[in-house]
């Protein structure tokens, strides 16, 4: 499989490998604004001075990108990027499946249906082969407790880890100091990165929105982040 997107490493941490359940205090409701991110850093869409989202005209192979783009592109006129995400749990309302698609195409999670009380329908994403999540834990663990430098797309991640809380979640394989430490080295390239003022440009309104993101109502901050 290809490199992964922001939103999936977010799920494969977020996800319980045995139960295919969100873990601790992962919300999958926050995988709308990741993957606003991901049409960013992919360059499907831009976001222009008055902070709207503007598609490229560019289309993706991926399909949890493909599908949000669509609901993008089919907007008559470019919107704000609280509108979308504010907009994207109606059009998307089970974001967890959404970005897993590929994941389970390519074998790394498997998709289990089942319903609860008889009536409600659930999904499962266990995890099946552990390879690609046991790599993305060794490379967090290389910049947040090793220290290694973070290219821009990890610099990103750790970003968005930190600022939804999953930064101990990624570093559960280390030790409760390594773990500190960690969540110390996640906050200094957080605010690194959101010192970049060509970052700052780009990403600053997706990240709050998706932090400020609860289930299908968001309260968006558009002034610089905080």
């Amino acid at each position: 499989m290809g490199d992964l997107l922001l939103s999936e490493e977010l799920l494969l941490i977020g996800l319980h490998d045995g139960t295919g359940k969100p873990d601790g205090w992962f919300d999958p409701g926050r995988l709308h604004g990741a993957l606003l991110c991901d049409l960013i850093e992919r360059a499907l869409v831009t976001v222009d001075g008055t902070k709207k989202v503007v598609p490229t005209g560019e289309r993706s192979d991926h399909p949890a990108l493909q599908a949000v783009l669509e609901t993008v592109t089919a907007d008559a006129k470019p919107r704000s990027v609280s509108h979308w995400v504010s907009t994207l749990p109606w059009k998307h309302t089970k974001p967890s499946e959404l970005v897993a698609t590929r994941l389970v195409d390519d074998g790394v999670l498997t998709s289990e249906e089942g319903r609860v009380l008889g009536l409600f329908r659930t999904t499962r994403l266990p995890e099946a082969d552990p390879g690609p999540e046991r790599a993305l834990r060794e490379r967090l663990a290389g910049i947040l407790v090793a220290g290694r430098t973070p290219d821009a797309h990890d610099a990103l991640l750790v970003t968005l880890l930190h600022t939804t809380s999953q930064t101990a979640a990624a570093l559960s394989g280390v030790d409760k100091q390594q773990r500190k430490e960690g969540q110390r080295r996640a906050k200094e390239i957080a605010k690194g990165l959101k010192d970049d003022p060509v970052v700052k440009a780009q990403y600053d309104a997706a990240v709050i929105a998706m932090v400020t993101t609860v289930a299908a109502t968001t309260v968006v901050t558009t002034s610089g982040s905080g």
